[in-house]
């Protein structure tokens, strides 16, 4: 294990993930991967209360809470990682935890609730090195305190406490620095600063290396897979938020939402200016998607409430704001029930026109599960030579019963009878003429079956 490249990669998570494993003694990898995709959806949901409950501390309103739950659930893509990206999307949520604990600590400091801020973070850490920027937000809101003269020094030793505690739980959440604490950690943030792993996207119509990522990689994803009445929410919530800055300034909450500003912002800029690598559609950049959702649903209540001198302006603004909201959610809602399990292929109004010709569509692979039980079933021979274009061809046959995968036979593309294709990392290309299968999502095709003509084929059975 110490020798393996992903070692620092979410050793917590995946410590969490073994332990159905062990205490059920099972040996079977598709009851393990049912296992892990279970635990996941659980962890997810866990944390979904916590995200409710710190949006509940900022709005003081239950129902603007369950607003940003709900935009949650309808960023599709997020939703659908919730069930197996068991890397990404428990640390999101380990952040919204370490972020409600600091919330809670901010609104009543006492030592008990800065134990659990060193432990949530701590937590977070040891889920992903990267975890060290919410300690970095701390400070910087203590700063800003110290700067108000809002800051006892009480609380100030408390966050000194909560400092020093926090190495202490890193060391205790990350099981693969256990044996070399100092080392490794160091270790751990030069290799998941810029790792070293390189896979190919295919991004704005070129492919592009993970090592080699532009700047504006993650923003142009966040514009085309995330629902366009969210994006105008947020940028309504920035642009009034911006105006009334000196107010927000003098107010008591101004230390909560500075921290949800530092959520959003510090991972963005360091990623850019680092230049740390970023994979398929930005997803080690999701846990900075809650504050961008509660962001949106603080532009969403301003623009409800906006008071123009005329009367007749505010209504139209409302009634505007009003609809968008209820455009997006119903039809978010039908694609995510008419297009399931393939939410995580998600793209807008805007990214859609430009989906299939320039960027990445099912780059996890989960198609290949549909294609091949589709494959076996329109073929009856006992003998089938496939080949598959990535990796998950071969992860998904466990869905297959032992005789079907017994049937099938992974051979190179010039002997294959069949190919299945995602179109990962290029530009999609027919390979022959004859396409017997496709799965589209928002009409556009993410997976496909081509029947091809090898120079010498298995007879009938």
């Amino acid at each position: 294990m110490q020798t393996l490249i992903n070692r620092y990669h979410n050793p917590f998570i995946e410590l969490l993930e073994v332990i159905p494993e062990k205490l059920m003694r099972t040996n079977s990898e598709r009851a393990i991967y049912l296992s892990k995709h279970l635990f996941n959806f659980i962890f997810c949901w866990l944390g979904m209360i916590f995200l409710f409950k710190l949006s509940n501390r900022l709005f003081n309103d239950y129902r603007l809470a369950l607003l940003v739950c709900t935009f949650f659930i309808l960023t599709p893509r997020l939703f659908a990682h919730c069930f197996y990206n068991s890397k990404d999307l428990p640390f999101l949520f380990l952040c919204v935890v370490s972020f409600f604990c600091f919330s809670k600590w901010l609104a009543s400091p006492s030592w008990r609730n800065i134990f659990w801020m060193a432990i949530s973070s701590g937590a977070a850490t040891g889920a992903r090195v990267g975890g060290i920027f919410i300690p970095a937000a701390v400070v910087i809101v203590i700063f800003f305190m110290i700067i108000r003269r809002k800051l006892p020094k009480t609380r100030l030793w408390m966050i000194i406490v909560y400092l020093l505690l926090f190495p202490v739980f890193v060391y205790i959440f990350f099981p693969t620095i256990w044996f070399h604490p100092f080392s490794g950690i160091t270790e751990a943030l030069q290799i998941m600063g810029h790792y070293p792993f390189d896979v190919t996207t295919f991004f704005m119509g070129k492919t592009v290396h993970s090592l080699m990522t532009p700047w504006y990689y993650f923003p142009v994803w966040m514009a085309i897979t995330i629902p366009i009445g969210w994006l105008i929410f947020f940028l309504s919530g920035v642009l009034f938020m911006a105006f009334r800055l000196p107010i927000y300034f003098k107010q008591n909450d101004f230390a909560l939402w500075l921290s949800i500003w530092l959520w959003l912002l510090l991972p963005i800029f360091s990623v850019v200016f680092f230049g740390s690598n970023l994979y398929e559609d930005g997803r080690h950049l999701f846990f900075v998607l809650p504050p961008f959702l509660i962001l949106a649903v603080e532009g969403f209540q301003s623009l409800i409430h906006l008071n123009f001198r005329k009367k007749i302006c505010s209504k139209i603004v409302k009634i505007t704001s009003w609809v968008v909201l209820l455009e997006t959610v119903i039809s978010v809602s039908i694609f995510s029930v008419y297009d399931h399990p393939f939410q995580y292929a998600y793209f807008n109004d805007i990214g859609r026109k430009f989906a299939f010709e320039d960027f990445d569509k099912d780059y996890w692979g989960l198609s290949y599960r549909n294609a091949l039980e589709f494959l076996v079933r329109y073929d009856s021979r006992s003998e089938i030579d496939v080949n598959w274009m990535v990796d998950p061809g071969e992860w998904n046959l466990i869905w297959l019963n032992s005789e079907d995968r017994g049937r099938l036979h992974y051979v190179q593309f010039d002997q294959c009878e069949y190919h299945i294709t995602n179109y990962r990392s290029q530009q999609p290309v027919d390979v022959s003429a004859e396409k017997i299968y496709e799965i589209k999502v928002q009409d556009v095709v993410i997976m496909a079956i081509y029947k091809m003509h090898p120079p010498n084929k298995h007879s009938n059975s």
